[in-house]
C-alpha cells in the first residue's frame, strides 16, 4: 500500500464498536465534604469581584502515605476573560516542605510561580502571584502546586462529571499529578480532586452558577504509590489503607514511584459481560489467536494447551457451545442465532482492523464511529487494530491520536519486526517512529515492546489509558507470496512475548498466517495440530512454552509495576506479588547480549535469585546480582524475597 508495508490479513469480521470518554483538558479543584462524604457547596449570588472555586472545600482523605515529591494541579477555564491573582491548595499536618505553586497552559508551558509562605500547620494556603496574570476565555489552564515531601490531600470520585462555579468549570477528571520535583502535571487518577485552587477576579460579570460535583463513594486512603495510576477507567479495587490496589494483601510495597495503568484486571469490571466472563481475575491475561477456527471440543482443547484463550475472526457456523463449554471467548460480531446478550463468553465486540490503512483519516473515523454507535450498550469492550502508521511521526498527528483514543477500549498495531522487509529497506525509515529504532537493532524483540511503548505514547494523549495489546507472528508476518520467506525463529517468538509484556503490554495476539515462502497456511496453529512434521511445529512449541509461563505470572503481570532503573543495558519490569520482587529482563535492544548487574531498589532484602522456570538460583552480593543473556531474544524472570 505504501511504504509502510501493511500486512494484507484476510478480513471477514464483523464489525463493531466500544464506548469511550475523551477527556477535555481543562482545570479546577476541591470539593466541600461533610463528615460522611457528601460534597456540597454554598454559593453566593451577589457580584464577587475576587473570588475561589472551593471557599470551605475539605477533602475526605487529609493525608495520603505517599512520600514522593509530586505536582498536584486542577485543569480549569473560564467562560470570560479573567485574571489570576494566587493559587491555593489544601494542607494536612503532614505535607511539609518547601510549596511552590504554578500555572500552566494546557500545553505544558509555565505562565509564573509562587513560593507559599507563613503557612498554617493544616488547611488551605494562598500565594500571591507578584503580577497577577491575565487568561483568556474558553481556554484551558491548569493551578498547581509542588507537594516535595508527598503526604497530599485528596477526594476520589470527586470530578467524575464536570463542576461549575461562578465562571469557572473543571472538566471531568480535572485534577491532574506528574511525580518529580515540578513536572507539568498530567497524570489523573480515579477522578481525585488534589484540592488545588485559583483566586481570580473576573472582568466581566459574574453569574453565581455553580454545579454540584459528583457525590463520591467514600473509600480507603490509597497507598503510597497509588496516584501513580492515571485515570483509568476501570473502578478501585477494595483496598486497606496500606495496601495498594496492584499488591495482594500482606505484600509489602516497594518506596517506588508507579507505572501509569490502566487498572490490571479490574478494568474489565467496566464491560458487563466482559465481567461476568470472568476477566477480572487475576490469574486472566488474554492470549488470542487471529483466524483460527474451532469446529470441535477436541480442537479447543489443543489451542488451550498452546494456552490460546481468546478468539478473533471464524466461521459464522461456529457454534457458541464450543466457546462456553470449553471456557475460552469471542471478539467480534454475531455469528450465529446460537448467540445471545446472554453468551457470557462474548466477551468483545472488534471494530475492524487497519482501518488507518485502509481508509482516508476522515471515512475511516466516521466509519469507526459508526461502528462504536451500533454496539453501544452491548456490554462488551470494543477493540481495534490499526497499522504503523498510527506509530509514525509522518503525517498529521492528531489522525493517530484520534484513532487510537476515540474509539477502542482495548488497542493494538501490527508491526512483524522479524519477518516483513521493512528492516532491510533502502532508505530505511527507523526515525521516522515516535521511538526511534535503529536499523542495526531493527530485527530484535526489544522492537516489539517499543510498539507497545509508541501505541501507549498515543493513547495516553487523552488522559485516559486503556489495555494495549501486541501482535506477534507464530510464523511469518507478510505481506504476501512474493514477499522474502523468512519466518520468525522459537526463541525469536519467545522473546518477542515476553519484550511486549515487559513494555506493558496487557494481551498477546497471534498472526496466525503464513502467506510467503514454502510453509504457507491458513492456520498455523490448527496446522500444528493435524498435520505430521508441520514446517511451523517448532514455533508452535516455543508459542505453548511462553504462553504457560505468561499464564503462571499472571497474578503478578496483573499488578501495577514500578518504575526503577536496575543499571545500564536492560529492558525491565519489576513488580511485586505475595512477598516477592519480580523482575521481567531482557537486554534493551541497543546494545549487544551478554552478562548484565542488577542493583536492586531499597526493600528488598533477599540474598539469592530465583530464575523461574529454569530450575537455578543466582547469588546476592551488596544489592546487586548478575547474569547473563545469551541472545537479544533472551529473557529471565527473576524472584527474590521482600
Amino acid at each position: 500500500m505504501d511504504f509502510f508495508n501493511l500486512t494484507q490479513k484476510t478480513r471477514k469480521i464483523p464489525r463493531r464498536t466500544r464506548v469511550r470518554v475523551i477527556f477535555v483538558t481543562v482545570i479546577a479543584t476541591a470539593v466541600m465534604a461533610t463528615s460522611i462524604g457528601i460534597f456540597r457547596e454554598t454559593v453566593s449570588t451577589s457580584a464577587v469581584p475576587s473570588a475561589v472555586l472551593y471557599p470551605t472545600a475539605v477533602p475526605i482523605t487529609l493525608t495520603d502515605p505517599d512520600s514522593n515529591s509530586i505536582e498536584l494541579g486542577l485543569k480549569f477555564r473560564s467562560r470570560v476573560d479573567i485574571t489570576i491573582t494566587g493559587i491555593r491548595f489544601y494542607k494536612g499536618p503532614s505535607n511539609t516542605g518547601k510549596h511552590i505553586g504554578s500555572l500552566w497552559t494546557a500545553a505544558g508551558s509555565r505562565l509564573s510561580t509562587v513560593a507559599f509562605r507563613n503557612e498554617t500547620a493544616k488547611g488551605w494556603q494562598t500565594a500571591t502571584f507578584a503580577k497577577p496574570i491575565a487568561i483568556r476565555k474558553n481556554r484551558i489552564y491548569i493551578a498547581s502546586y509542588l507537594a516535595p515531601k508527598g503526604a497530599f490531600s485528596f477526594t476520589e470520585r470527586a470530578f467524575a462529571r464536570p463542576y461549575t462555579h461562578g465562571d469557572l468549570t473543571v472538566p471531568a477528571g480535572g485534577g491532574v499529578y506528574s511525580y518529580g520535583t515540578g513536572a507539568f502535571p498530567r497524570n489523573t487518577h480515579h477522578d481525585s480532586n488534589y484540592f488545588v485552587d485559583v483566586v481570580y477576579r473576573a472582568t466581566g460579570s459574574w453569574t453565581g452558577r455553580s454545579t454540584t460535583p459528583s457525590t463520591p463513594t467514600p473509600s480507603a486512603s490509597p497507598s503510597p504509590s497509588e496516584p501513580a495510576v492515571p485515570a483509568a477507567a476501570a473502578p478501585a479495587p477494595s483496598t486497606s489503607a496500606t495496601t495498594p490496589p496492584s499488591t495482594p494483601p500482606g505484600t509489602t510495597a516497594l518506596s517506588l514511584p508507579r507505572i501509569p495503568w490502566e487498572g490490571g484486571s479490574n478494568y474489565w469490571k467496566n464491560f458487563s459481560a466482559t465481567d461476568a466472563a470472568g476477566w477480572n481475575d487475576p490469574s486472566f491475561f488474554p492470549i488470542v489467536v487471529w483466524y483460527n477456527g474451532i469446529s470441535s471440543n477436541s480442537e479447543a482443547i489443543y489451542d488451550k494447551s498452546v494456552g490460546i484463550n481468546t478468539y478473533i475472526g471464524m466461521s459464522d457456523a461456529t457454534p457458541y457451545s464450543l466457546f462456553k463449554d470449553n471456557g475460552v471467548y469471542w471478539i467480534g460480531g454475531k455469528l450465529n442465532s446460537s448467540f445471545t446478550n446472554q453468551s457470557t463468553n462474548w466477551v468483545g465486540n472488534f471494530l475492524d482492523d487497519e482501518v488507518d490503512g485502509r481508509f482516508t483519516p476522515t471515512a475511516g473515523r466516521a466509519w469507526l464511529q459508526q461502528l462504536k454507535d451500533e454496539y453501544a450498550g452491548s456490554g462488551r469492550f470494543n477493540y481495534a487494530n490499526f497499522t504503523q502508521i498510527v506509530m509514525s511521526t509522518d503525517g498529521n498527528q492528531s489522525d493517530a491520536e484520534k484513532y487510537v483514543n476515540n474509539y477502542t477500549d482495548a488497542v493494538s498495531a501490527d508491526m512483524y519486526w522479524y519477518t516483513i522487509p521493512f528492516c532491510s529497506q533502502t532508505p530505511y525509515r527507523g526515525s521516522s517512529y515516535l521511538v526511534s529504532i535503529s536499523q542495526a537493532n531493527c530485527r530484535t524483540s526489544s522492537s516489539y515492546g517499543k510498539t507497545v511503548d509508541m501505541l501507549r505514547q498515543r493513547d495516553a494523549v487523552d488522559g485516559k489509558l486503556q489495555p494495549i495489546w501486541n501482535f506477534i507472528e507464530n510464523f511469518n508476518g507478510g505481506p504476501g507470496p512474493n514477499a522474502p520467506a523468512v519466518t520468525i525463529s522459537p526463541a525469536q517468538l519467545k522473546g518477542a512475548v515476553m519484550n511486549s509484556i515487559i513494555n506493558e503490554a496487557r494481551g498477546i495476539v497471534y498472526f496466525n498466517q503464513s502467506l510467503s515462502g514454502s510453509c504457507q497456511g491458513g492456520s498455523i496453529l490448527r496446522q500444528s495440530q493435524v498435520t505430521a512434521n508441520f514446517c511451523g511445529a517448532a514455533q508452535i512449541a516455543a508459542a505453548k512454552d511462553v504462553d504457560g509461563l505468561v499464564r503462571q505470572l499472571a497474578p503478578v503481570i496483573n499488578t501495577q509495576s514500578y518504575r526503577y532503573s536496575f543499571g545500564t543495558g536492560l529492558d525491565t519490569m519489576l513488580k511485586t506479588y505475595d512477598g516477592s520482587a519480580y523482575i521481567f529482563a531482557m537486554v534493551d535492544g541497543s546494545s549487544i547480549p551478554g552478562n548484565r548487574t542488577f542493583t536492586l531498589p531499597a526493600g528488598i532484602k533477599g540474598s539469592t535469585v530465583e530464575v523461574v522456570g529454569e530450575d537455578r538460583l543466582v547469588p546476592v552480593s551488596g544489592g546487586e546480582f548478575s547474569d547473563g543473556f545469551g541472545a537479544e531474544s533472551t529473557y529471565h524472570v527473576y524472584k527474590i524475597s521482600l
